[in-house]
């Protein structure tokens, strides 16, 4: 069995060979490692939006519903709907904002202007379209699908491999007990992530312990 290098680098961190022993050489017995990695990708990419696909989507006349299908991994969020042959960026909406300028929204037709998701994977698009004769290019964040070997691709940029690896050990030292050590990996992780960065404690918001000592 061969290993990633993300799980190279969780494996020197926590002081475990490369050869693993206590990780057993099998895809069995680094299961535990790469459920912390698969977590730490399925996180970094719902946090950053940093996998995104091109999908191709043949309109078809008088449909207004289109259920997207992936054959590896997940839709995150639709960030770009575009429709190829007319060259016309759909617009965003939400079904109270059609329903609230247009009634019969669903049941118009002509060149479709708007779009907007529902659930997990169905597309809706307003009016619905007239004729069969173009294609919409939707752009969507994708959740990778989960990997289970070493020799597996790992769909995660560069930039964010070192955070995935101080998710992992993070993890491994909680299940160990180890707080601090598991909170330092952490921190490290939201560094890497820039998190801390973009989402930063206001004064007022920072926790503290107070007693009601007089």
């Amino acid at each position: 069995m061969s290993i990633n290098t993300i799980e190279t680098h969780v494996l020197e961190m926590i002081g475990e060979s490369t050869t693993p022993d206590v990780f057993t050489d099998t895809d069995t017995g680094m299961e535990p490692i790469r459920d912390s990695i698969n977590d730490a990708i399925e996180e970094i990419t719902m946090l950053t939006g940093s996998y995104k696909l091109q999908y191709h989507l043949p309109l078809v006349q008088d449909q207004g519903f289109y259920r997207l299908r992936l054959t590896n991994g997940s839709i995150g969020w639709i960030t770009d709907v575009f429709q190829v042959n007319r060259k016309y960026p759909l617009s965003q909406t939400d079904e109270w904002k059609l329903s609230n300028d247009n009634p019969r929204w669903m049941v118009n037709s002509g060149d479709p202007v708007d779009y907007f998701q529902i659930g997990k994977d169905v597309l809706c698009i307003a009016p619905r379209p007239s004729g069969t004769s173009d294609v919409l290019e939707v752009t969507m964040v994708v959740i990778p699908e989960r990997y289970s070997s070493g020799t597996d691709r790992i769909k995660l940029r560069d930039a964010f491999k070192w955070a995935a690896v101080h998710y992992a050990v993070s993890e491994f030292w909680a299940s160990r007990g180890d707080a601090f050590s598991a909170m330092d990996h952490y921190k490290k992780y939201l560094e890497l992530l820039g998190i801390q960065t973009l989402y930063q404690s206001s004064a007022e918001r920072v926790p503290y312990y107070k007693t009601a000592k007089q």
